[in-house]
């Protein structure tokens, strides 16, 4: 670690980049009058650790933005990154690689299928290497921009982009905690305290720990997430901040269901149908960010950041593969997966009136060095060697076979970007948003087993440009253009690099608010292309290819409203039909997407008689729809079927310090699959599921 920092120091010195010290200024902020429910149709109140990184009227800002907070989660109870996607709206669950990690698509379009999704943690990079689902103990905000945002924030998907802001110290002293159990024998606990101790300096520690089984037979999991951070407030110009967050996760490697006669459900949602004697998977992760913000004038700061990530993941589990009659025939993989990540920012924005017209504008660039080293072995199943198991009478605890090294591979990424935006602000009802990025990459992948070495340099441009008519206060029109670039990891069957992804995205809405800005909303037509996509390859078990080209287009529609601080509700919807429009295999072109469903929606409403005061009642209740999709990417005819769930969440504010909470997920009980990767590893959505907790604030 220490020789890599040294190593890549000096580049960080040279150029310029964002950095989120502002979120040391979190708590004073004010919270926008459109917020509904926790949700907030806007950017961030910290712009500089926002994904868009401004700060604008949200009827001025020409994009559908949702933002998710903390109030949200605490009403609702959710404890991982994975239950807001719902309310996000057009977000879609994806193949999680048997629970390894949170993995979505954005309006039809999904990260890397092999390393879970592209998302930033205070627009820091936080997706290369194999991450563990996120819990949502840290989070301030959960940010959704749907379209392009990499002219500021770099890789992306031309269908949105994931910005998560962590909590920072505080100014005053807090203390913290929550204590719950739930269905399934599942108990967590978490913390949460700091405050200033003098001399500018405050700090805050954050800390979780959860354990249990699942509805999944001989599944177990367990968490210990650690978050201290440490602000510095150097006088009225300068703030430092230091995060650091630690994840230790054991879980059970579980593939899922398999297809019999193509129905998905034909087995009992709780069959394993993996080994109990492999153990479980190991992820260890620790993510560390240091970030100073600089005012050198009325309207200009110069930001400044460095993050350095590692991380592992290793243990052995049994896979489906193949089913032959009511047999399973399995592999047996061992992984052993370790990577390095270093990047840095430095940003300078400036926020004044030329001529009459205001700007927020932000010249920047980063950097980061990455390296990945992949050793996998796996044993695959013959009729000679099946080592297979019964659907319907799964007997456990035969023989293991051995496994052959499949992969050992080092992955090389170097990048450097340079980047302006600028927001111009005509008057109270024109603004035009203006930006570009350009990328260099250098990718190196050596795999030892072979002696081969592949190297690629690719680079681009991406641009971006919208612009927003307001007619009065309450209506505004907006149209929206821009490109993106995305590197692809790893490399085929035949050992050679992936061309990296491109795509173009067009949007156009409408946004509305009235009464006050109780009522706000929006609605907006997208089309987006995407080449290059990495796909399943169908020939080499275990490897990807390249398709040619994916469209995605539709509509989406939000909602919220706040009566007062008793009673909001918020309303998403979406229509996406996302399919190849040309493909290196033949015969798929016009095929859907993989787990895109063409509708979606969800509806959450909240209600409290007395807002924070003792003897308060909360009552919120939803419901989340998600329509037919296909269960692959290969066109064979399995689809997933359509689903509604519904959630409720019951409160008593025993004392304005402590309250007690009773959680509920599926209430009726609905047997529905999440997503799938294939008609052998398909995810079941969980059963019906309580939970009680009690949380204490001083």
């Amino acid at each position: 670690m220490t020789t890599r920092l040294r190593r890549f120091a000096p580049g960080l010195m040279l150029v310029p980049l964002l950095a989120t010290a502002s979120a040391w200024a979190k708590e004073g902020a004010p919270v926008p009058d459109d917020q509904v429910g926790g949700i907030v149709v806007t950017g961030s109140r910290q712009a500089n650790a926002s994904i868009n990184g401004l700060d604008v009227d949200p009827q001025l800002l020409p994009q559908n933005v949702r933002l998710l907070d903390e109030g949200l989660i605490e009403r609702t109870g959710f404890t991982d990154l994975s239950q807001l996607f719902d309310l996000a709206g057009g977000m879609s669950r994806q193949n999680s690689f048997g629970g390894a990690w949170d993995a979505y698509a954005i309006r039809g379009f999904s990260g890397d299928i092999n390393q879970g999704p592209d998302l930033l943690i205070n627009r820091f990079s936080a997706n290369r290497g194999f991450n563990a689902r996120r819990d949502v103990a840290t989070v301030e905000s959960f940010q959704v921009l749907k379209g392009p945002a990499s002219a500021l924030s770099g890789k992306g998907e031309p269908g949105g982009s994931i910005n998560i802001v962590t909590k920072a110290p505080l100014d005053h002293f807090h203390a913290g905690g929550e204590f719950g159990y739930a269905s399934f024998d599942i108990w967590r606990g978490s913390f949460d305290l700091g405050g200033p101790v003098g001399g500018g300096v405050s700090t805050r520690v954050i800390g979780v720990y959860q354990d249990g089984a699942s509805f999944r037979d001989f599944v177990h999991n367990d968490r210990l997430l650690i978050a201290p951070s440490l602000g510095w407030r150097v006088g009225d110009r300068v703030r430092l901040l230091y995060q650091l967050e630690y994840n230790l996760v054991h879980f059970t490697h579980d593939r899922g269901l398999v297809a019999v006669g193509g129905n998905g459900r034909a087995l009992p949602r709780s069959r394993f149908l993996g080994e109990p004697n492999d153990g479980p998977m190991t992820q260890r992760t620790s993510q560390h960010q240091a970030t100073a913000y600089i005012d050198l004038g009325p309207g200009i700061a110069l930001e400044s950041g460095v993050q350095y990530r590692d991380g592992s993941l290793t243990g052995q589990s049994t896979h489906n593969a193949a089913l032959v009659g009511t047999r399973l025939r399995r592999q047996l993989r061992v992984h052993d997966y370790h990577w390095q990540d270093v990047s840095g920012r430095v940003e300078l924005s400036l926020n004044r009136t030329l001529l009459g017209i205001g700007h927020q504008l932000r010249v920047g660039a980063d950097a980061f060095d990455y390296d990945q080293r992949r050793i996998f072995y796996r044993f695959s199943p013959s009729a000679a060697q099946p080592y297979d198991i019964d659907v319907f009478a799964p007997v456990y605890g035969q023989r293991k076979p051995v496994a052959p090294l499949n992969q050992n591979l080092l992955e090389r990424l170097r990048g450097q970007s340079v980047y302006a935006q600028d927001l111009l602000r005509l008057d109270d009802r024109f603004s035009l948003l203006l930006g570009v990025r350009h990328d260099w990459i250098d990718q190196d992948n050596v795999n030892y087993r072979t002696g081969r070495t592949d190297r690629q340099s690719p680079q681009a441009t991406s641009p971006r440009a919208a612009f927003t008519f307001a007619p009065s206060e309450h209506v505004s029109v907006y149209v929206s253009w821009g490109r993106s670039f995305r590197f692809n990891q790893g490399v085929d069957a035949a050992a050679g690099p992936f061309a990296p992804e491109r795509g173009e995205a067009w949007e156009g809405g409408l946004k509305l608010a009235a009464l006050a800005r109780r009522l706000t909303g929006t609605v907006s037509l997208f089309r987006i292309t995407k080449q290059n996509i990495l796909v399943n390859d169908p020939a080499n078990a275990g490897f990807s290819i390249a398709t040619g080209e994916a469209r995605s287009r539709g509509v989406e529609a939000d909602v919220n409203y706040r009566l007062d601080d008793r009673l909001t509700l918020t309303g998403v919807y979406a229509h996406t039909d996302a399919r190849v429009t040309r493909d290196t295999r033949p015969g798929l072109n016009g095929t859907a997407l993989s787990n895109i469903p063409r509708h979606s929606g969800a509806a959450y409403a909240f209600w409290q008689s007395r807002g924070a005061e003792a003897g308060s009642v909360g009552v919120g209740g939803g419901v989340t729809y998600v329509g037919g999709r296909p269960g692959d990417d290969v066109a064979s005819g399995f689809r997933l079927p359509g689903y509604v769930t519904a959630r409720l969440n019951l409160s008593y504010r025993v004392t304005e310090r402590l309250s007690a909470h009773l959680d509920g997920e599926n209430l009726f009980d609905a047997y529905y699959l999440e997503s799938s990767y294939s008609n052998v590893w398909i995810t079941p959505g969980a059963p019906r599921t309580i939970r009680a907790r009690v949380a204490v604030a001083l």
